[in-house]
């Protein structure tokens, strides 16, 4: 009697084990889900960032076409490209300005068309020509500025936050809420960069 009330004790001592560890494993598997899905998400922001803080830097630097390069970021890899000829001395700038840009691990240049100087033909044909590629490039580079210090900007969803200019006025919006705080912080940001005339918060959807 002995002899089997322990083999039935040992047996419902591994029947409660088994049972633990298997309510034990469903468990394990989000919480491995969601720690990548994080990952992606700070991955993606990242890169964002980078691509972003590439095209600022670019706008800025006198001397290149920051306004035809096309900027792209995957996973701190940024490509440069653009759709006119520039200088290799042009290309060898826009390459050394990325590289400098936090978080990123190379920098690929082949879609850069080099070999020439900036395209002069057909351009400044009229001077109400000029005026509205002056003023579209200087939308352009206010547009890129913004965004890029909202997304540096710590404490607000810079990323989620769009941004359009048009002759000098700057329109925020969100597709998700900022709170008043926020709100305030990016106009107050936006205002502060050269060339802005006026901002339109009322895109933002303030909590």
């Amino acid at each position: 009697m002995k002899k089997f009330a322990l083999a039935t004790a040992t047996a419902t001592a591994l029947t409660l084990a088994m049972a633990n560890a298997a309510f034990a494993q469903p468990t394990q598997a989000p919480m491995t889900l969601a720690a990548g899905e994080m990952t992606k998400a700070k991955e993606s922001t990242s890169d964002t960032w980078i691509t972003t803080k590439v095209k600022a830097d670019l706008l800025t630097e006198k001397g290149i076409p920051g306004s035809d390069i096309k900027v792209e970021t995957n996973k701190g890899v940024v490509s440069l490209s653009s759709d006119v000829a520039i200088s290799d001395s042009q290309k060898a700038t826009a390459v050394a300005i990325t590289k400098k840009i936090k978080g990123v691990t190379a920098v690929s240049a082949d879609g850069l068309l080099a070999g020439g100087a900036t395209k002069a033909d057909g351009i400044d044909k009229t001077k109400s020509a000029a005026h509205d590629a002056k003023e579209t490039t200087s939308d352009t580079w206010i547009t890129t500025k913004v965004k890029a210090d909202l997304v540096t900007e710590k404490g607000i969803p810079g990323t989620d936050i769009k941004v359009e200019t048009n002759k000098g006025v700057v329109s925020l919006s969100s597709a998700t809420a900022v709170t008043e705080s926020q709100k305030a912080t990016a106009v107050a940001i936006t205002k502060k960069i050269k060339g802005v005339k006026a901002v339109s918060a009322d895109g933002l959807k303030a909590e």
